[in-house]
């Protein structure tokens, strides 16, 4: 039987078929996301989620990288250091190539030195903790440290705003975003001949009372006030300072930019303003033909973090290009990342691999976040 003829011819073709098959089915790139997507703060981490996910499905569409389509790996942080590090290690397990997340700065943090020993590329759309600045590492992010946004938004809230005396208050259970962010605002602010009337941290998940909180701030005779907290604790803080009839002008940080604020600020948000590297409003044609695909995927409009999770995506995805597909060489192709065409703006990174992108002013308005004309830029040194 082994040697007859017509045995042989359907062993070489069922051989064939195998080898061929193979080739036209080639093993997916993985990619890992990690945010928080259970908890609190899970309105970041499913916009983030989400914004990946269109990336991916876009660039499957148009038929993968280097042949290959890409298979997204999604994973829970929990909101908490040990969640950031136990996704981080299960997506390393799977294969990934690359991780982006995580979807704020103490969850990134926690991440990072996990990435790093593995030699994994984590990459945050949002994370701006200038902790990660000045490494030639494995982390990578496509926004500015908040250092430069907070300092040009405290000079502008003292020069433009006309504010002397303000209050701060701030959430210390994401201590890698909010303390560096207060004190950056602050210094710029004193700096300029304004007074801070009063720093209040309190913890987030200890169930505080911003009645009481609110009433420390106004006593202290602030004409405005700084929150730096997620978005729901802006939106409850916010209510307070009206129920108590402390009709002062609000400010905020990108971190509280998301839908959750406008629906639990109501009116007591109207008018608050921040600072954020992505202009919801933009008229850029790229973001408005990502707005409607993201609205016709998701059924809502998007926020800067579903903007900012798919920018990331694409700056991976074109990086992964240059490796055709893989993991090795691809921090330096990060690196060499220049003038890429975002959703709002160009994108570059620098040799540490944080970005290089302008920044906006935006206030709340009629409900809605809308960007002002004002044009924020450092003082020069």
């Amino acid at each position: 039987m082994a040697g007859n003829p017509l045995i042989r011819r359907v062993a070489l073709g069922l051989l064939l078929g195998v080898l061929l098959g193979s080739c036209g089915s080639r093993a997916p790139i993985k990619v890992g996301f990690a945010g928080e997507l259970t908890g609190k703060q899970s309105d970041l981490g499913g916009r983030g989620r989400d914004g990946v996910q269109l990336a991916v499905e876009t660039v499957n569409a148009r038929g993968g990288i280097a042949g290959q389509q890409i298979e997204l790996l999604v994973r829970d942080d929990l909101g908490m250091p040990e969640g950031a590090r136990a996704a981080d290690e299960e997506l390393i397990r799977a294969n990934v190539v690359a991780i982006i997340g995580h979807m704020n700065s103490s969850q990134t943090v926690a991440g990072w030195p996990v990435a790093e020993a593995a030699g994994m590329i984590l990459l945050s759309p949002v994370a701006t903790s200038p902790e990660l600045s000045g490494f030639a590492d494995h982390f990578f992010r496509i926004v500015p440290t908040h250092l430069s946004q907070a300092q040009i938004f405290g000079q502008h809230v003292y020069q433009n705003r006309g504010l002397g005396r303000l209050a701060i208050i701030h959430d210390t259970n994401n201590a890698a975003y909010s303390e560096s962010y207060w004190r950056a605002f602050a210094e710029i602010y004193q700096h300029h001949g304004g007074v801070v009337t009063l720093e209040l941290p309190f913890s987030s998940t200890a169930q505080p009372d911003f009645a009481a909180l609110v009433a420390q701030l106004k006593a202290s005779g602030a004409q405005g006030l700084l929150i730096v907290t997620s978005a729901l604790d802006a939106a409850l803080i916010a209510q307070q300072t009206r129920l108590q009839s402390w009709n002062v002008p609000l400010f905020s940080s990108a971190w509280a930019q998301t839908e959750t604020l406008l629906q639990n600020g109501g009116q007591a948000v109207e008018g608050m303003e921040f600072t954020i590297a992505f202009d919801v409003n933009s008229a850029n044609p790229a973001f408005v033909d990502f707005k409607q695909r993201y609205t016709q995927r998701f059924g809502r409009t998007p926020t800067f973090a579903d903007g900012e999770a798919y920018e990331a995506a694409l700056v991976l995805f074109a990086a992964l290009e240059k490796t055709a597909g893989r993991s090795a060489g691809l921090a330096e192709a990060l690196r060499q990342t220049r003038d890429f065409p975002g959703l709002v703006s160009t994108i570059s990174l620098d040799q540490y691999g944080d970005a290089v992108r302008p920044l906006f002013l935006v206030t709340i308005k009629d409900g809605a976040f809308a960007t002002l004309p004002t044009v924020l830029k450092p003082e020069a040194n």
